[in-house]
């Protein structure tokens, strides 16, 4: 979820990596490329390390550190120094001496962020040289195969890109702690060593090596149970930066590692818990949101409006029950509403991608059309150039009222929880527990925050 929310904050990813708040102190570092910027160092010493980004004619290069990359050229009396460049892999690491300098007017480069100066080197260092060839090109970030950039994660982090996008992760999650240790939270670490709890996803076992044997561990899907223990302890107000463990390989949209804001609150209402969760992304978000509080739907109306519980409301195409605007009065205007549909409608191999079959489950139907109503959007947007969902445009929504069970997938006449075990049935439904025939109109007291 995070990899694609950053993609959508192409200017405060920027700002996260050549923030002026970068900090040299406790390093020899002197500077950081990021600190010439500062108009009054221009025909000043300056000092950087880094790497070796690229490199020309043995006498021009670029040192890039994670704030930023300049220019630098090795004057003709240093051919020590140009043989040295010249024989010296990218990607190696270097350290420069020189004079910053403001480049001639022709040589310019408005592109980049400092292309107006250059550093006049006095001293180059190799510090540590690569190897020729590295498994991943660095500078074609698309054309990378995406196994060789995990394989070589130390390299890939060296990206423009990967930089900005975990800075900006951290830059996010401090603002969240910030906000949550003013308003009286606690930062409280749990366990990931905790015995099994079935009902869930399946669990990462962990064996361990007593004597006597045959004894596991799991991994915490979740601090759950930990986070009522400690309400129950007296911590009214909980939170941490929890990781979370799944073994749900089967899916593609599921990772088994992953990392979640957990909260907890004792003495509160679900008002109480929109209002906090508002306030904590209006002070936390890059962009400013003006749409607070956030617009709310049912479960009922996400499946019958969109088909999801997920929806994407940046757009309308909204899913249109037309089954009250069709009557058949009797068998002949039935045919003759046949032969009209076969007469005037093409169906074709294209036409066939984008139907959708009915099926005797209504939910299964809506499912259908919900994911129909997207693939249009894509279309509508790839091929015919409309634009329907504005790039930075945060449509929030919160999703309230699921069923508290749903018939699992295998014997629909027996439940799961739609959520966990731990959600209470709203009070107006408290009696129907009592007969597992009513548990299919049971509404729980938990709610979804929906961004697309």
């Amino acid at each position: 979820m995070f990899s694609n929310l950053v993609k959508r904050f192409p200017s405060t990813l920027r700002q996260c990596r050549f923030s002026s708040s970068f900090s040299t102190k406790f390093s020899y570092r002197q500077q950081l490329v990021s600190d010439l910027s500062n108009a009054n160092l221009v025909d000043t010493p300056v000092s950087l390390h880094g790497w070796l980004q690229y490199r020309r004619l043995n006498s021009f290069g670029v040192l890039r550190d994670h704030s930023g990359s300049i220019q630098f050229i090795l004057p003709s009396t240093m051919k020590q120094e140009r043989q040295t460049l010249k024989q010296t892999p990218v990607e190696s690491c270097v350290h420069i001496k020189g004079i910053l300098k403001k480049r001639p007017d022709k040589d310019i480069n408005s592109d980049v962020s400092l292309g107006h100066i250059e550093v006049h080197v006095t001293d180059f260092q190799v510090i540590n040289s690569c190897l020729p060839q590295l498994p991943i090109d660095l500078s074609k970030y698309h054309e990378s195969d995406e196994k060789a950039r995990l394989i070589y994660r130390y390299l890939d982090f060296r990206r423009d890109i990967m930089q900005e996008r975990i800075r900006f992760r951290s830059s996010f999650i401090a603002k969240v702690r910030d906000f949550l240790l003013k308003h009286s939270f606690v930062d409280i670490e749990t366990p990931s060593l905790f015995r099994r709890t079935p009902g869930g996803a399946r669990e990462f076992l962990v064996p361990t090596h007593l004597e006597h044997g045959g004894l596991f561990y799991a991994l915490t899907q979740s601090p759950q149970q930990f986070k009522q223990l400690l309400m129950m302890g007296g911590f009214d107000r909980y939170f941490q930066i929890a990781k979370c463990f799944r073994d749900e390989s089967g899916r593609r949209d599921r990772q088994p590692e992953f990392t979640q804001i957990d909260l907890e609150l004792s003495f509160v209402s679900r008002e109480n818990i929109f209002s906090l969760i508002e306030e904590l992304l209006a002070h936390s978000w890059p962009d400013r949101l003006g749409n607070i509080p956030f617009p709310r739907l049912t479960y009922a109306e996400c499946m019958s409006r969109y088909g999801t519980d997920k929806p994407d409301t940046r757009f309308a195409l909204e899913i249109e029950h037309s089954s009250d605007k069709v009557s058949i009065t009797s068998p002949i205007s039935l045919n003759n509403l046949q032969d009209f549909l076969t007469d005037n409608i093409q169906y074709d191999e294209k036409t066939r991608q984008f139907s959708v079959n009915k099926s005797n489950n209504e939910e299964d139907d809506l499912i259908k059309m919900g994911n129909f109503r997207l693939k249009l959007a894509d279309l509508l947007e790839s091929q015919y150039d409309i634009k329907l969902r504005q790039k930075r445009q945060w449509n929030f929504v919160w999703i309230t009222d699921f069923p508290l069970f749903t018939p699992m997938t295998e014997d629909r006449t027996k439940f799961e929880s739609t959520h966990h075990p731990f959600t209470a049935p709203v009070d107006e439904h408290l009696s129907l527990l009592s007969s597992k025939k009513d548990w299919s109109r049971i509404t729980g007291q938990h709610y979804d925050l929906v961004l697309n």
